[in-house]
Order: structure tokens, then C-alpha cells, then sequence
């Protein structure tokens, strides 16, 4: 019995052994620094302060260039339409004009028959002078309103291509985001 306790013993003995050598061999989780994670979060933390500032500010920019884009396309239409009823006044005039043209010649006729009296055809004449007056100031106004419409619809244009520019770096920022987040999975 003795070497049967023996040997059970042994063998036990040798288990035990074996069991805690295998433990110790075994890689235990070594305590993770806190750090290295600490840090790694606040680094995404910074990024993510910078990410939501550059869509407030670009949020802001985007709400101002739509502003003046409203704006823009308002002074456009105005002037467009001062534009075009000026043009169709100096038409409505050319017209008058042809028909005051033609009451002055018969006038100045009936004048050497002696049908019309000199402050008749005077009168005529006037009034021929001042549609020749109001003619040619608005042909200057009509230059002045087709430079002012050129300047705005320019205006215009470089507001847009603004906007485009905002929103092309939007998206290319949102890509380059999108592209960090599938690089770091």
C-alpha cells in the first residue's frame, strides 16, 4: 500500500507540476497601460473637434455665399429689366420719331405755302428736338444699363463658381474623411 500511495502521490504530484508549469508558460494578459488607449482616444476626440469646426465654418460660408447668390441674381433681374424697358422705350421712341419727323416736314411745307404759322411749325420742331434729346440719353442709358448687366451676371458667375469651389471641397473633404475611416479598419 505504501508504494501505491507512493506512486499516487507522485503521479499527483507530478499533475500539480505539470499544470503549474503550463499555467506559467502561458502568456497572461499583461495589465495594458491605460495610456497608449488614453491617447489614442484623445487624438480622435481632437480630430473629430477639427472635422465638426470645418463643417461650421463651411456650413457659415456655404449660408453667406447662398445669401449673396440670392442677392446677385435679385440685382441681375433688375437690371435686366431697366435693361429691357429702356430698349423699348428708345423703340417706342424711333417710332415717334418717324412720325414726328414726317408732321415736321409737312409742316415746314404748309409753313412756305403760308398755310402754318411760325409758332406752329416752332412748336413742331421743338418737340421733334426734345424726342431727338430723350432718344440718344436713353441709347447712353441703354450702354450704361448693358455694362451694369454684364458686371452683375459676371458677379454672378463668380459667386457660383464659388459656390462650386465650397462645395467641391466638402466633398473632397468628405471623401479624404471616408477614405481615413475605411484605411484605419
Amino acid at each position: 500500500m505504501k508504494r501505491s500511495t507512493f506512486f499516487g502521490i507522485g503521479i499527483t504530484f507530478l499533475v500539480l507540476w505539470l499544470a503549474h508549469s503550463s499555467q506559467a508558460q502561458t502568456p497572461q494578459p499583461a495589465s495594458k497601460d491605460p495610456q497608449p488607449v488614453i491617447q489614442e482616444l484623445l487624438g480622435e476626440v481632437r480630430q473629430l473637434r477639427i472635422a465638426l469646426q470645418h463643417m461650421s465654418v463651411n456650413a457659415y460660408r456655404g449660408q453667406i455665399l447662398l445669401e449673396r447668390l440670392r442677392l446677385q441674381q435679385e440685382q441681375v433681374g433688375r437690371a435686366t429689366r431697366d435693361l429691357s424697358s429702356v430698349r423699348n422705350e428708345i423703340g417706342e421712341i424711333k417710332s415717334t420719331l418717324t412720325t414726328a419727323k414726317e408732321r415736321l416736314d409737312d409742316a415746314e411745307k404748309q409753313f412756305d405755302k403760308g398755310v402754318m404759322s411760325t409758332t406752329s411749325v416752332s412748336a413742331i420742331r421743338n418737340s421733334f428736338q426734345e424726342l431727338k434729346r430723350r432718344e440718344e440719353f436713353l441709347n447712353e442709358r441703354e450702354a450704361q444699363l448693358s455694362i451694369e448687366v454684364d458686371t452683375e451676371r459676371t458677379n454672378l458667375n463668380d459667386l457660383n463658381k464659388r459656390l462650386d469651389a465650397l462645395e467641391r471641397e466638402i466633398l473632397t473633404t468628405s471623401v479624404g474623411d471616408d477614405a481615413k475611416k475605411n484605411i484605419k479598419k
